[in-house]
């Protein structure tokens, strides 16, 4: 049926077909085995993140199937040819296209519909350029759609991914392989203006997979798709939500003026449904950036310059009040849940805290506070959000080694390489998560054959509290944590790229990147030769 559909569309008449395809050399050597993270980062996932030196050749191909007034079809082949052939890798294998106004991409593909510009801010928080490409199926509207009975005051742009986490996962008991990938979005735009406001939400859940031994994970698909509770899958998972859930609130504006075109946008993450609602104050967190695309100063072409605060994660407190003592079937250290109580709140606090039996006339209200002085040092209950890690997945946001989000963040096995060793409760793998800091990226012309970029980005490192502590859920204090104290960081690089007048397509391009700071110091540079042209039928 499928194939009857393609040979339907593509006897339509139709626009010029187009093959284009590029062929590249790309070597890259580094000071330390930590290479310089914008030598390596927001680039698809080509290259490692660690290792001296590395060297491939990559080779991709697309071509357009069909191209009517109502259907488009393309496909598209990339390869990642290693030095070392281990390491080769298939990095791009896709059709995509648009029936109408629905937009579909399925396979591996270096697309992600949400992201402003990864090549010269620090990269979106979700959903960007950092890992390779998952392999995937996305449908929905990737470009603002107006909505003809708004008389186009109204813009809307969504869309819905089905993914697979198929690299090797396997490194703790709460790991799993084969892990499923949702993810959605979400925009409203103010249209028939200069300045356009807009409004996103973004959703991403890991789900499914196998554990070590064997066990597979029951899948729900649908509370996972809400981030609800989910009686198939038990346990925590009915109380809380199906899945492990990472999200982001996007809300900005752009403006065409006479100077240029402007963006502005104020991102919030968030890991939980305290960090969604916003409105209640619990999310303190936030990336605010503006990009600037000025008019008429060949010299600065694009401008990123950001803001960033990941540190507060809904703050100290621990996520949930826990039974101290064993008490009436629940265990010491298992959650307190105020349904349980059944409206007997005097005779809970007299049996869990013998010092109160002689007050009387607990309300839950009460209760949660007296839990939250004696229980969880004077904080509310409900912080410690933890980005990008989950208690039931230990990879958390990870592909191919490489986050699927910030690159701002790092692993266990990076934080190893250049952290003092302490006592790891190791149960999630971000081990520097909560990270502050300031971003500026800029580019434009040197000559008419020359251009530049430049990236410079200063962190502030404060680790995660599931390691400061002996847990998220525990107020003991880990002995010698290398982020007690703030580590300060700047992540820079320069890259100069040179259009060659030998041959059309044929560019030339160096970076230089330097790390340093208190995590460590590296220095790198990566030489590149490509030839992209494109050839018209």
């Amino acid at each position: 049926m499928f194939i009857g559909l393609l040979f339907f569309f593509s006897e339509l008449p139709a626009q010029e077909k187009t093959f284009e395809y590029d062929a590249s050399l790309l070597l890259i050597s580094s000071s330390n085995d930590i290479r310089p993270m914008w030598l390596v980062s927001n680039q698809w996932g080509k290259f490692d993140q660690f290792g001296s030196s590395e060297g491939l050749v990559e080779l991709g191909a697309q071509y357009s199937l069909v191209q009517t007034k109502t259907f488009n079809l393309t496909a598209g082949l990339r390869g990642l040819v290693n030095f070392d052939y281990s390491e080769s890798a298939l990095q791009e294998a896709f059709v995509k296209g648009n029936f109408w106004f629905v937009d579909f991409t399925i396979g591996k593909e270096q697309f992600s519909p949400i992201i402003i510009n990864d090549e010269l801010s620090s990269g979106m928080f979700l959903m960007n350029s950092n890992a390779r490409p998952v392999p995937r199926i996305t449908v929905g509207i990737f470009d603002y759609l107006p909505l003809g009975f708004t008389k186009n005051w109204v813009e809307v742009k969504g869309g819905m991914s089905q993914g697979w986490l198929n690299d090797d996962r396997i490194e703790k008991s709460n790991s799993a392989n084969d892990v499923l990938l949702h993810e959605k979005f979400a925009y409203m735009r103010l249209g028939n203006t200069k300045i356009q406001p807009y409004a996103g939400l973004v959703h991403s859940a890991l789900f499914g997979g196998t554990r070590p031994n064997g066990t597979e994970i029951p899948i729900d698909f649908w509370a996972t798709f809400t981030a609800s509770g989910s009686a198939t899958l038990g346990g925590g998972e009915e109380t809380n939500a199906a899945g492990a859930h990472m999200g982001m609130w996007d809300f900005g504006f752009t403006w065409e003026n006479a100077f240029g075109n402007l963006q502005f946008y104020w991102q919030k993450p968030f890991a939980d449904g305290s960090g969604l609602k916003i409105y209640n104050g619990d999310n303190k967190d936030y990336i605010l950036g503006v990009l600037a695309h000025p008019k008429g100063l060949n010299w600065l072409t694009g401008l990123s310059v950001e803001v960033f605060k990941t540190d507060y994660q809904s703050g100290y407190g621990i996520p949930d009040p826990l039974y101290p003592v064993d008490y009436n079937g629940h265990s010491a250290g298992s959650i307190i849940w105020m349904r349980d109580i059944e409206d007997d709140f005097d005779g809970f606090m007299h049996a869990l805290f013998p010092d109160t039996e002689g007050t009387t006339g607990w309300t839950e209200e009460g209760v949660m506070r007296e839990l939250e002085i004696r229980l969880n040092e004077g904080h509310q209950y409900g912080g410690r959000d933890d980005y990008m890690n989950n208690g039931s997945y230990y990879n958390g946001w990870v592909y191919n080694g490489m986050n699927m989000g910030t690159a701002l963040y790092h692993t266990a096995e990076k934080v190893r390489k250049y952290a003092n060793s302490w006592e790891e409760y190791g149960q999630v793998n971000f081990y520097n998560n909560r990270v502050n800091g300031f971003h500026i990226g800029a580019e434009g012309v040197i000559l008419p054959q020359l251009r530049y970029r430049v990236k410079s980005t200063y962190a502030i490192n404060k680790g995660t509290y599931g390691e400061a502590f002996r847990g998220r859920s525990s107020w003991t204090r880990t002995e010698e944590y290398f982020f007690t104290e703030s580590k300060k960081q700047l992540y820079s690089m320069l890259e100069l790229s040179w259009d060659t007048p030998w041959l059309d397509g044929l560019q030339l391009s160096a970076k230089l990147a330097i790390d340093s700071g208190q995590l460590y110091d590296s220095t790198g540079g990566q030489l590149s030769v490509i030839y992209a042209p494109s050839i018209k039928k």
